[in-house]
């Protein structure tokens, strides 16, 4: 076994590629939408910015070591509120600071530290927030305007989430699990002294969610916005929690819906994602009026109605990173400098019985078939993948591999019933239609059946290394990055609202049901594994912990395999840009050395 502590020697392929500088959406106060914030990492690390339209400036606003991922700001857009990871672990606290200029202090004083669980900031200055403790209980924080410390308005054992805030701030979402599932959640309104004002479940058939941009709530009113599956694919609905009447939104959209309010609240900005690429729609409410936005053909990946009628969205297809655009077409902000193109992706669909499994396909621009191919899977696993930019995938096209990105069961945006599929045989169903991905791909010559690589990250990296184990004669090397490797190991050291997770798709706890956490890991399976891995792993990993992954390795090493782990001082992902490109060097180094490849199709960047 070989232990990486430091950077492995850069590949010749450019691994700029992963750090192409991400354009987010701008967050604005709903009071104030001429003062925009947002997310970028144009230092390296992903960090918060004041967006002024008018003079064209942006100014940084934080500078956590470890990077922002949430953030938000107020209605009247004076502060800034975001959550500051103290070590990379995922528990920090709340933070705010002045957009004028000023200290950043504590936002919720009496708050411990944890994990977060939704925030809201009404106009009065009162705050609402959920936050996970190290014992596993979530409470729904209150703080008052001009209190001087937080009060729990309701908590639970149970997984909780805060959903939104009404804008006379007379109501509060909660999402909750009591009855054991937290991807499948209901809905709970509460006034602010915590009183019950309204509930709505789907349970045990599906689950209610709401968007994560922008509030669940009726501009001005209480109405609530939620996401339902009752027809087996993510649709809108609106639910009163004073009348309880509930009033699904027929879009007649064949695929998968989400929406937002826009912000008179007359209508809904629908975003429809249907075979891996997306469309806007506007959804007038008063006679139901369907109007097609336009938008180019690739990914939407957040959008929002601006006050003035107008349409804010990030959009990135396969050969370009994500710019912001308006609906007359115009890019507000783009990636700086030149960017090179990738190749396309196309979609094969792939007979597996009686099932057709979505697979994204992308080739060099050079070179000739079969190539050698790497079979990236996404993480999640209630992610998909489609036709946006995928750094990973484009510098594995620029150093002359395909890339096959398998929707498995468990993905998103193919229904519910794909999406809840895997849970029969967690692990092995996925690798079936992986399997059944890479036999489609063999026979039709486009793949090297000596040559393919199975690599992912996340989920996709924990159904790497059980694939290696349970299909060894399919995979020529392996790499994992944030893996689970001992499934019993990681339930045990995981947060706590992952063990909730677990529990609902294994029936218990490894206690109670052993032999179903015993299929599913990756380390039942390690006398099997013969082709060369790499692993890559964060010390501060709080979703895949270091200490599960450093076992599954040693069982590995200790019958002789070919497994390289590579240790690093992050968490379970890092905000970092070097962090992604040190990874992709590694990652190509370690296979060029194992199976060979073609020469690079691109040379690296100036």
């Amino acid at each position: 076994m070989t232990v990486y502590t430091a950077a492995l020697e850069p590949e010749s392929i450019p691994v700029d590629r992963c750090n192409a500088p991400a354009v987010e959406l701008p967050f604005w106060g709903r009071l104030r939408p001429e003062v925009c914030a947002l997310r970028g990492n144009a230092t390296g690390t992903a960090q918060f910015y004041l967006w002024d339209r008018a003079g064209g400036g942006i100014r940084q606003l934080t500078d956590a070591p470890h990077g922002v991922e949430l953030g938000l700001l107020d209605p009247a857009g004076r502060w800034l509120w975001w959550y500051h990871d103290e070590d990379g672990t995922e528990r920090g606290s709340w933070m705010r600071a002045p957009l004028r200029g000023g200290p950043a202090v504590p936002a919720l004083p009496g708050v411990p530290p944890g994990t977060p669980e939704g925030l809201a900031v009404g106009a009065s200055g009162l705050a609402v927030a959920g936050i996970t403790a190290a014992d596993g209980r979530t409470d729904i924080h209150l703080l008052r305007a001009g209190a001087d410390r937080a009060e729990v308005l309701y908590g639970a054992d149970t997984p909780l989430y805060l959903g939104g805030l009404s804008d006379d701030e007379a109501y509060v979402l909660v999402l909750h699990a009591e009855h054991g599932d937290p991807q499948r959640p209901s809905l709970r309104v509460l006034g602010p002294d915590g009183a019950l004002v309204g509930e709505l479940s789907d349970w045990p058939h599906g689950g209610l969610h709401v968007v994560p941009y922008g509030s669940p709530f009726l501009p001005g009113g209480r109405l609530v916005l939620a996401v339902h599956t009752r027809g087996g694919r993510p649709a809108p609905l609106l639910w009163d929690p004073v009348t309880a009447e509930v009033r699904e939104i027929d879009t007649g959209l064949p695929g998968d819906v989400r929406a937002h309010f826009v912000p008179d609240g007359t209508a809904l900005l629908l975003h429809h994602r249907i075979h891996g690429r997306s469309e806007l729609y506007r959804y007038r409410l008063a006679d139901g009026h369907l109007e097609r936005l336009p938008v180019p053909r690739g990914t939407v990946h957040t959008a929002a109605a601006r006050p003035d009628g107008d349409c804010w969205y990030t959009f990135s297809s396969a050969t370009a990173p994500a710019v912001l655009r308006d609906l007359a077409g115009r890019e507000l902000l783009s990636v700086p400098g030149p960017v090179v193109p990738a190749a396309p992706v196309t979609e094969v669909p792939v007979p597996h019985g009686e099932l057709t499994v979505p697979v994204f396909l992308s080739v060099p621009d050079t070179g000739e078939a079969p190539y050698p191919t790497v079979f990236l899977l996404h993480g999640g696993p209630h992610t998909a993948d489609g036709d946006e930019y995928n750094g990973p995938a484009a510098a594995w096209n620029d150093a002359g591999y395909a890339v096959a990105r398998v929707n498995y069961r468990g993905s998103a945006e193919n229904g519910t019933a794909w999406q809840f599929g895997h849970r029969e045989a967690v692990g092995h169903t996925e690798l079936s239609d992986v399997a059944a991905a890479r036999a489609h791909l063999v026979a039709s010559g486009l793949a090297d059946p000596d040559r393919c690589v199975l690599a992912g990250s996340s989920w996709g990296g924990y159904l790497t290394l059980l694939g290696l184990g349970t299909q060894p004669g399919l995979w020529a090397c392996g790499l994992a990055e944030g893996a689970v490797g001992d499934y019993p190991a990681a339930y045990r050291e995981q947060l706590h609202s992952l063990r909730w997770v677990d529990r609902a798709m294994f029936g218990g706890t490894p206690d109670q049901v052993p032999e179903r956490y015993a299929a599913a890991s990756p380390h039942t399976y390690a006398d099997a594994v013969r082709a060369p891995l790499l692993v890559l792993a964060g010390d501060r990993d709080a979703r895949c912990p270091v200490g599960q992954i450093e076992s599954y390795v040693r069982a590995l090493a200790a019958r002789g395999a070919d497994v390289d782990l590579r240790l690093r001082s992050t968490g379970h992902a890092s905000a970092r840009a070097e962090v992604g490109a040190d990874a992709m060097s590694a990652q190509i180094a370690f296979v060029r050395s194992r199976i060979g490849g073609p020469a690079p199709t691109r040379k690296q960047d100036a």
